[in-house]
């Protein structure tokens, strides 16, 4: 799989990426742009990954969870030390027990996102290509 961006317009510092065949805005954050830009995917990645971890996970279990909500707040101000904080708040919503819950936090920190930020070494490779 690949993830293609594109300049919207020559000098401009907006940008859309193409997933899957879906389009995602890119920008700068404010004052320079109106965002979101590619630390806002980073985080969103992490989100997503726990809440649908956590549907599938609960659903092939038969835990009552119905719904769940993340909210991923960062913390960016060691950043350029090498430290990136990020806080995934679960609201889980059904009627679960207690046990449940903590068997659910269990399975959130295992995420495949949450392991690849943390546990994986991730190597990135960067090539000039001309344009045709």
């Amino acid at each position: 799989m690949s993830i293609r961006v594109r300049q919207n317009a020559p000098q401009s510092l907006q940008f859309t990426a193409t997933a899957e065949g879906h389009d995602l805005p890119l920008d700068m954050p404010k004052p320079q742009g109106e965002g979101p830009d590619p630390h806002d995917y980073f985080d969103t990645a992490l989100g997503g990954c726990k809440a649908m971890t956590l549907m599938v996970y609960a659903q092939r279990k038969g835990l009552p969870l119905e719904s769940v909500g993340v909210e991923v707040v960062r913390d960016a101000s060691e950043e350029r030390r090498g430290i990136y904080r990020l806080t995934a708040k679960l609201t889980l919503h059904g009627e679960l027990s207690d046990a449940q819950i903590d068997e659910l936090l269990t399975v959130a920190e295992k995420c495949p996102i949450h392991k690849l930020m943390t546990a994986v070494d991730v190597q990135v490779s960067t090539l000039i290509v001309r344009p045709d």
